[in-house]
């Protein structure tokens, strides 16, 4: 197990002191996010960000904008993919996409988008990571690849790995445990967030966005010292990467947001230390 930061925790941050703050608070890795100032300095501004703070960048995340240098929409995926090539990274993670059927032409573009990345990555060490949806169970059971049986065959049918996103099997009403063992074969990299339910009334997206989902572990509704168990007993070795939110992490304050960050990581050594000493 690598303990793992999203640099999308930090969006805004200038990437160095997301590196900083991240190895001060006794990260192992990254997952890169890819954002204005990755396009504009380049993938070995942030591979030498790495090597300064002695961390690894274990997987690389398309940009949260509409846009990329390579293309609107699915373009944002040829970006990571190509970002984690010439990272050396093992992980490009992939959103599926939003649609009901695969006739639709946005699935389709998907679909060539995502084949013409795995071509490019075949002879690397570079890997497509699948994520699972969340946002609510009818969203999932409208979209292609929103069921996890579905989107586990699909994985494995074309020989893809996925992300399996905590916050988000958590919202779509999943078991959280029970997620996890329907992907568990294709699992190779973690997000790792918790969930906390909302007043009825409350539950507009903004408020979702920023006081329910992606939540500091140990602090919402989800049993992930539980997840942390069976990661451990499973030998899971990939990124278990944590992926809050900025007003999670009270940003507005340096001094809070470092104590954020050090307290998920106690928590998670914790979590994962139990297990061990369980096995």
């Amino acid at each position: 197990m690598l303990l793992s930061l999203s640099t999308g925790c930090l969006y805004g941050f200038p990437l160095r002191t997301s590196f900083a703050l991240a190895a001060g608070a006794g990260f192992q890795g990254v997952e890169l996010v890819m954002t204005p100032e990755v396009w504009i300095r380049g993938t070995r501004y942030a591979s030498s960000l790495a090597r300064d703070y002695g961390l690894e960048i274990s997987s690389v995340h398309p940009t949260p904008l509409r846009i990329s240098p390579r293309g609107r929409g699915v373009g944002s995926i040829r970006d990571a993919v190509m970002a984690a090539l010439e990272l050396g990274c093992r992980c490009a993670v992939v959103h599926v996409p939003r649609v009901t059927c695969w006739a639709d032409p946005s699935a389709q573009q998907w679909l060539r988008v995502v084949e013409d990345c795995q071509m490019r990555t075949r002879d690397g060490v570079t890997r497509i990571a699948l994520e699972n949806r969340g946002m609510g169970p009818k969203l999932a059971v409208q979209s292609v690849l929103g069921e996890l049986s579905a989107l586990v065959s699909f994985a494995r049918e074309h020989d893809l790995d996925i992300t399996f996103d905590t916050c988000h099997a958590g919202s779509a009403k999943l078991e959280l445990l029970e997620a996890y063992e329907v992907l568990r074969e294709r699992v190779v990299n973690v997000h790792f967030s918790d969930l906390k339910p909302l007043a009825h009334g409350m539950s507009l997206g903004v408020v979702r966005a920023f006081f329910a989902h992606h939540q500091v572990p140990g602090e919402g509704c989800l049993p992930l010292a539980d997840l942390a168990s069976r990661l451990a007993t499973d030998g899971f070795s990939g990124p278990v990467t944590v992926e809050v939110g900025i007003v999670a992490l009270r940003g507005w304050s340096r001094d809070q947001l470092r104590r954020q960050l050090a307290r998920i990581v106690r928590y998670m050594r914790s979590a994962f230390h139990r297990s061990d000493q369980q096995r």
